[in-house]
């Protein structure tokens, strides 16, 4: 399953069970939010497409053409690179069920690769050589509608849009763009679509959310109050948690600089915020909602919040993804890991499978 690539089980885990040890007639006492390691591929690869489509399939894409997915929750993962596509970067990654997956590639030349046998066939559904082209992010409504979004050309975001599940992409009119600005594939989470808006969020000389309440069809864009007027700035990701927005970025190049990375924007109200409890949070690539706390992750480190910020783990990550019971994350040197907050008795078992492997 493994094909040759490291498995690694928890950095330090066992002092953290001695510390643990209870005796069986204690109640339950919950542990974490912990970061727990799951997987690495090797330092050669950086994976910063993520997504959990339920809480056992999850879908990993990254340089070099690797694409990962694991069928029972983290535990185990399949390796794959796609054939023909040996420099591609794919960015960004979304399944439709347990079997059909999407890997978009950022960069020129930029593809769109389809598969509905879990890897074993892999189909170019789109191809773009243009220099001018670089995708962001995907993006789904249902099992049919989806759409993936990239760099302005001529003025306008482009936009794809599927109608078919991934097996057919058309160019429909994207948001128009102000000159200097684009957006980010830190990540894959810069576009989202919840509760029948589309969103893209955006950096460089400005941050702005741009709004599509019809699909795509029209389009509002508003200001955001985040680091912006330079290439290495603005909006990265954004997720929607407990009724408005929350949208982060900051300065890639200054990861540990706390400079407003983070505020939350009410769409109805056009009201938003710099909440005073992610003062202190530095650079972040992604964001996730996972029912009352919010999670956070960058170079620096992840973080998460809910009525206050904590730090998570230093280990450098790129991307989030709920799965709906588990928190999931990728980043650089191939590595895979998983939020863990339960109780000891599952830690344990969790440790016991991992270790088993």
């Amino acid at each position: 399953m493994f094909k040759g690539h490291k498995r690694i089980g928890f950095w330090g885990i066992t002092a953290l069970f001695a510390l643990f040890a209870s005796s069986c007639d204690q109640p339950p006492v919950t542990v974490g939010p912990l970061f727990i390691p799951l997987y690495e591929a090797g330092e050669q690869f950086s994976f910063r497409g993520l997504h959990a489509v339920d809480d056992s399939v999850v879908l990993v894409g990254g340089s070099e053409g690797s694409f990962c997915f694991s069928l029972d929750a983290g535990i185990h993962w399949e390796f794959i690179q796609i054939p023909d596509a040996p420099e591609s970067q794919f960015r960004s990654v979304w399944a439709l069920d347990h079997s059909r997956f999407i890997a978009v590639s950022a960069g020129a030349p930029s593809y769109i690769y389809f598969t509905e046998d879990r890897g074993a066939q892999w189909s170019r559904v789109f191809s773009d050589t243009a220099q001018s082209t670089f995708l962001d992010g995907i993006t789904f409504a249902n099992d049919t509608l989806g759409w993936v979004f990239g760099d302005p050309v001529n003025g306008r975001f482009k936009l794809l849009r599927t109608i078919d599940g991934g097996r057919h992409w058309a160019e429909i009119e994207g948001p128009i763009a102000i000159d200097g600005e684009a957006a980010f594939a830190a990540s894959g989470s810069s576009i989202l679509y919840h509760d029948s808006t589309l969103s893209i969020v955006t950096g460089g000389t400005v941050s702005r959310i741009h709004l599509s309440p019809n699909q795509g069809k029209n389009w509002v864009a508003k200001w955001l109050e985040l680091p912006q007027g330079l290439p290495s700035q603005g909006a990265f990701a954004h997720d929607w948690h407990d009724g408005h927005y929350i949208i982060v970025g900051g300065d890639y190049l200054y990861d540990t600089a706390a400079l407003g990375n983070a505020i939350e924007y009410d769409p109805e109200s056009a009201y938003y915020s710099a909440a005073e409890k992610f003062r202190d949070l530095p650079y972040s690539s992604d964001v996730v909602s996972a029912g009352q706390n919010v999670y956070f992750t960058g170079t620096a480190g992840m973080y998460y919040a809910d009525s206050a910020l904590y730090e998570l783990d230093t280990t450098a990550m790129h991307s989030l993804a709920y799965s709906g019971k588990y928190v999931f994350a990728s980043g650089p040197k191939g590595r895979i890991g998983r939020v863990f907050q339960g109780t000891r008795q599952e830690l344990n078992e969790l440790k016991r499978v991992v270790d088993k492997r």
